[in-house]
């Protein structure tokens, strides 16, 4: 953070820079809680370590002893307003009187705006007259009026049985020294009104806290007050999502994505998601992939550059369904739908769950989107297949497509997690090659006025045809049983 956010723990220490904060979704270790998901917050110093600071307050000639700064202290957190919307959905967590919530973020900025003695209501006086007062003084004679409502016989002898034992604990006498200490119970201020309030459900005619109701209930009221947030413009607040498509139908996941990016604008978003609908973005630089492999799990971020052509490229193209490449065990970019609907149907002949094995197929709507799609694969470290026709209708110079096969090819040259196969002239041409002119017509006709890639996939599902080559060894690759 620049500048970084300045700390001291005691009146007389030295001030501390915290130029980083650090957040971990990780597991308890050991105890009763092994296993169980666990939370971690941290600050940094500008090298990315561990910050020390004093373990007690500075004294004149003693040594000082210094500890490792646990957690994220409240003072740090009050300078930046750190929001954490978990798994759990929790709606307790979201309400005004929670300390870290969004709500209570919200209901801050409302309060100081009362305490502005401009904001003015109307009010009638005794005399019949109306007259504009500050809000913040009508709360507090209301609040007073409520006082009085509430000092029952019983409320005055509690606090004045209150005052008059303290005073004895101080070596007073309650009855001569009552001027030497009042002690009284008061109105809460406006803050902690705001703090009190809770969110009330009313559904035929019967209420019911809002925190009583159900998960996704729950969810949809915090994903509201998150939309909330946002049309209010609140900023400089970092909020921690856990898999914000939570309880959502698609398009609602859509909706919330959008909602995160305005309020990206002027506030940090870091989320956690399973959904391709929170990347399928041309922000590609936005995402951090994490992994779990054999030495571990690891976090990959693309080292592909971005430009404007590239960017407004990807706004037309990458759409949720092609999203999908970023969750992928192992991609396979085919040219269009007709390899994309034949090749799942193979697949299931060859015994082989590409689901189940985290293998995906998109299609990149034409022979010259295979590069843009491979390249931002590969830089997050994909493993990555590539199927081109040799002969493509997206070029009409012969000697331009001929350069861009040689580009495809040399990828996998360049790059051994990187498999191509090439399509002479076109698949429908290799399937016609593969089941014979009689076979292939007979077919044909057999699937009459269907779109060739529907048709393609007939074709694949009719028993007893053999699998054209090479996609039998494709699927294999895909299917994780060919290196």
């Amino acid at each position: 953070m620049e500048p970084p956010i300045q700390y001291q723990k005691f009146k007389n220490a030295p001030v501390t820079g915290i130029h980083t904060l650090h957040f971990q979704y990780t597991r308890y270790k050991i105890g009763e809680q092994k296993g169980q998901p666990r939370f971690e917050q941290k600050c940094l110093d500008k090298k990315d370590k561990d910050i020390t600071v004093l373990a007690s307050a500075p004294k004149k000639g003693r040594q000082h002893n210094y500890q490792r700064l646990v957690g994220i202290p409240g003072e740090v957190r009050d300078q930046v307003p750190l929001i954490h919307i978990g798994t759990n959905r929790s709606l307790k967590e979201q309400l005004p009187g929670a300390r870290y919530s969004l709500l209570r973020q919200m209901f801050q900025e409302i309060n100081r705006n009362l305490q502005d003695r401009s904001q003015t209501v109307t009010v009638k006086k005794d005399d019949g007259t109306e007259a504009d007062i500050p809000r913040i003084d009508r709360f507090r004679e209301l609040m007073a009026s409520a006082m009085e409502l509430l000092k029952t016989d019983e409320f005055v002898a509690v606090e004045r049985s209150i005052k008059r034992n303290a005073l004895r604990q101080l070596g007073f006498d309650p009855d001569t020294d009552t001027d030497k200490l009042d002690l009284y119970f008061t109105p809460m201020d406006t803050f902690d009104f705001y703090k009190s309030l809770d969110l009330l459900v009313t559904e035929g005619g019967f209420s019911i806290s809002a925190r009583e109701m159900g998960g996704g209930v729950q969810n949809a009221i915090v994903l509201a007050i998150l939309q909330a947030f946002e049309e209010t413009r609140k900023q400089g607040a970092i909020l921690l999502i856990e898999e914000p498509e939570m309880f959502l139908h698609p398009q609602m996941q859509r909706s919330l994505y959008k909602t995160l990016r305005r309020i990206g604008e002027t506030n940090q978003i870091i989320y956690t998601t399973h959904s391709p609908h929170f990347v399928s973005v041309p922000e590609y630089k936005e995402v951090l992939m994490v992994r779990k492999g054999d030495e571990g799990t690891k976090a990959f971020l693309s080292s592909l550059p971005i430009d404007d052509k590239r960017r407004e490229k990807l706004v037309k193209e990458l759409d949720p369904e092609r999203g999908e490449l970023f969750f992928a065990r192992r991609l396979l970019i085919v040219e269009g739908d007709t390899e994309k609907l034949a090749f799942p149907v193979y697949a299931g002949k060859l015994d082989i769950d590409l689901d189940w094995e985290g293998a995906t197929i998109v299609e990149v709507g034409g022979k010259r989107n295979i590069m843009e799609f491979a390249q931002i694969a590969l830089s997050f470290g994909i493993p990555t297949g590539i199927v081109y026709d040799s002969d493509s209708s997206d070029f009409s110079d012969q000697e331009e497509e001929e350069a861009y096969n040689a580009e495809l090819d040399a990828l996998a040259k360049k790059d051994g997690s990187v498999k191509v196969w090439r399509f002479e002239k076109n698949y429908e041409d290799h399937l016609r090659q593969a089941l014979g002119e009689k076979k292939y017509n007979e077919l044909c006709q057999k699937f009459p006025k269907i779109g060739k890639p529907t048709r393609a996939r007939l074709i694949a599902m009719e028993d007893g045809l053999p699998i054209p080559d090479p996609v039998s060894g494709i699927l294999s690759w895909l299917g994780g049983k060919e290196s």
